[in-house]
């Protein structure tokens, strides 16, 4: 009889040629060595699959399976309903580890007997000649058991996603916790209700996972499948609502949730193209007038202070450049180095 793995690792691969073999070498060469990896083939395009294919030829513990491409949420649903690990991990494919990441998390989980363990993050750009450690700034307390009713402000806090985590599979399983079938910020929701339904969370001060800022700064995902999807912004957050009153945890959580929902919709702001005036409209319809009170006066005062002085970042015919306002006046600086 097979002993069960310790940790499923799962991989939703997506047309991730030029990182991918990276990114597998750090999780096959895990000094945890009872895990299994499996690698989720998105209907990849390019040679992601051929790849995929030598290294489960390489290791018997990557297990491959094919899908027609879906997005990262379906691709991770469907590996965790063959998942046989104790623990899930979640590695993104153009990402790569420390070798000793599982092993620590693990072993943290054990010690603690935790529903789901959290360490922190490097953040690097494509060149690997930038890296830096995502800070805690929410000062989560460090090697101590806690869960959101001690920790207010945790839910919805810093880093909502799903990869520098280790999560209690039969906790998943058993609270139905799915990832969403969106092209993008699919793994919001179930980091959320994670964090919101599990009892026993520890966080460690590690940095194992290291994120890739790529050269163009996106997400690689099928620009066909993304225009099937519907990404409106006030149809998400309705729909993580929803999901909230589903698992009967809104109601715990509304505060978190509302003051959330600003944030986001003042990201959002900040992003859009095209007449801002449609969009503080559209606001005003979807939120209750006290919420849309607070909104309009963070916009003010982020109109007010940009108008005196900013900075940002910005692509015209894929030639990036640095933008500073100052008092009004905008000056344009091209650049070619990579920032984060």
């Amino acid at each position: 009889m097979m002993q069960k793995p310790n940790v499923s690792i799962i991989v939703p691969v997506y047309n991730v040629e030029k990182y991918l073999e990276e990114c597998l070498k750090t999780l096959i060469f895990q000094t945890m060595h009872n895990i299994e990896i499996i690698c989720v083939n998105d209907g990849s395009t390019d040679s992601s699959l051929e790849i995929l294919e030598k290294y489960v030829k390489i290791d018997n513990r990557i297990k491959l399976i094919s899908q027609k491409n879906s997005g990262q949420g379906v691709a991770r649903n469907n590996a965790i309903k063959i998942a046989k690990g104790e623990y899930l991990g979640f590695v993104d494919p153009d990402d790569w580890v420390n070798t000793e990441m599982f092993e620590v998390l693990y072993n943290t989980a054990k010690l603690y007997d935790a529903d789901l363990v959290e360490e922190s993050f490097m953040i690097n750009n494509e060149a690997r000649n930038y890296i830096k450690k995502r800070k805690n700034k929410l000062h989560l307390p460090i090697n101590t058991l806690f869960n959101y009713r001690i920790r207010k402000n945790y839910v919805f806090s810093v880093n909502l996603a799903v990869w520098n985590k280790l999560y209690r599979t039969n906790f998943i399983k058993k609270c139905n916790i799915q990832f969403m079938d969106i092209v993008r910020s699919e793994d919001i929701i179930f980091t959320v209700l994670s964090r919101a339904l599990a009892d026993k969370i520890v966080y460690i001060d590690n940095a194992d996972y290291f994120y890739r800022i790529k050269s163009d700064n996106s997400v690689i995902v099928n620009t066909e499948l993304a225009k099937q999807k519907n990404e409106d912004i006030f149809y998400f957050l309705s729909d993580i609502k929803n999901i909230l009153s589903e698992h009967n945890v809104y109601e715990n959580i509304k505060q978190e949730y509302n003051d959330w929902v600003i944030s986001k919709l003042i990201d959002n702001y900040n992003k859009f193209v095209g007449n801002k005036y449609s969009y503080i409209a559209e606001v005003r319809s979807y939120l209750p007038i006290y919420q849309f009170l607070f909104f309009m006066i963070k916009i003010i005062f982020i109109e007010i202070v940009g108008n005196i002085f900013s900075v940002y970042n910005l692509v015209i015919d894929k030639k990036k450049y640095k933008i500073f306002k100052i008092l009004g006046f905008k000056i344009k600086i091209s650049y070619n180095k990579i920032k984060i």
